[in-house]
């Protein structure tokens, strides 16, 4: 039986592993053949006539250690069977074959055999693996440009930042809470309804150093919101208004009518306003987003439409409670001293598992002859399980 009858889309699947004048993103549910595919991507770069490339000069990058292992075993399989000349029984139906390299690129078995020895030769050279352990990779590449100290270690359950962070956190709040400390007017503010423990809490919530500190006080100090973030809040009052007009309004309004209208109400004011806008938002209706909603459907509303509006309602919520004195007053006293506790962690040759990403992608960004020479130096990028990604891994 042919590898098409087996596999109905076996010639797209080879479109996919052999294109290389272009990027390819694979689309497919779990359990079809990713991985499989992406495996065969790589002994196609390997194999290829002209211009094969080199393992250490390819990159594969998946999102959890557990993937990582399999992609590599996968791949040395892959490999130690090319080597062997071997395709036996019971093999993966995808997987690619003596057979078809020969054929595509008139490679003998042994020149196949001997790039495949050479490939598991180099194999743990190879930046196979996953996304933070490249961002580590490049970041010991280049420390001086990176900021960070050649031999760091990697803080990866967060242990070591947590001690480091409350040893600091205790030093720095005796001398916050000095009565003669020029931001005293700021911590009576801050205190007046708040315990130090929830300050605390909030401090180490921003300690990632994927948040970034100075746009986060920009934006909290912006009265206007920015261009992206108005777009979301008129999104959310536009979805509060479509919600309302696909029911009948009925002759008295139910809980779930009247708490969506006055969400619809609070996200008009934000997208059109800014926070400061909602001093002028109707009593009622702040009155109306204090209610419980509940967990039944009324009649007439599905179980998705009632679990949507009580999404924008919940949203609708958490937009009253910020105040935006608060949070300014807040950051104004936490931001540098968690600026100083990651620069402190730094020093001390630490990195945090979110700083992997965050300083790797800093040093590319800043460094434009660095990017030129490692887009010299891979040849070609692989990414499993792209979906995965959020903004700075896409970075």
């Amino acid at each position: 039986m042919s590898r098409e009858q087996v596999i109905p889309d076996a010639q797209v699947r080879r479109r996919a592993a052999t294109t290389f004048d272009r990027n390819v993103v694979m689309v497919a549910g779990a359990g079809t053949g990713k991985t499989t595919l992406l495996v065969n991507r790589l002994v196609h770069l390997l194999m290829r006539e002209p211009r094969p490339v080199a393992i250490t000069r390819l990159v594969a990058l998946t999102f959890t250690n557990k993937a990582a292992t399999e992609m590599r075993i996968r791949l040395r399989e892959r490999l130690a069977r090319l080597e062997s000349g071997e395709d036996g029984e019971g093999e993966d139906p995808g997987a690619v074959t003596v057979e078809e390299l020969h054929e595509r690129y008139g490679l003998t078995s042994g020149e196949i055999a001997q790039r495949a020895k050479a490939a598991l030769g180099d194999l743990e050279k190879a930046q196979i693996g996953t996304l933070h352990s490249f961002a580590a990779h490049l970041l010991r590449l280049y420390p001086l440009e990176s900021g960070v100290d050649p031999d760091f270690r990697t803080d990866d359950d967060g242990g070591r930042f947590e001690e480091h962070f409350a040893a600091r956190w205790a030093v720095w709040l005796d001398r916050e809470l000095r009565p003669d400390n020029p931001q005293a007017a700021r911590w009576r503010r801050v205190l007046t309804g708040h315990s130090l423990e929830q300050v605390r809490e909030l401090a180490y919530a921003l300690r990632s150093e994927l948040i970034p500190l100075d746009e986060l006080r920009r934006q909290v100090d912006d009265a206007a919101p920015a261009p992206a973030l108005r777009e979301w809040l008129a999104a959310k009052r536009d979805r509060a208004e479509l919600l309302l007009r696909g029911h009948e309004p009925p002759k008295k309004p139910r809980k779930v009518e009247t708490m969506l209208a006055a969400a619809r109400a609070v996200f008009a004011i934000l997208a059109e306003c800014g926070p400061d806008g909602l001093a002028e938002l109707d009593a009622s209706h702040r009155e109306e987003l204090q209610g419980d909603l509940g967990n039944k459907p009324p009649k007439g509303w599905s179980e998705e439409e009632f679990s949507e509006a009580k999404q924008v309602i919940a949203l609708a919520q958490q937009a009253l409670s910020l105040n935006r004195p608060f949070m300014q007053d807040l950051l104004a006293l936490l931001c540098p001293f968690v600026q100083d506790v990651r620069a402190s962690f730094l020093r001390e040759g630490w990195v945090s598992f979110d700083g992997l990403l965050a300083y790797a992608r800093d040093l590319l960004r800043a460094h434009p002859g660095i990017r030129e020479r490692l887009k010299q130096e891979y040849q070609a990028v692989l990414v499993d399980e792209f979906q995965d990604t959020d903004p700075v891994q896409y970075e």
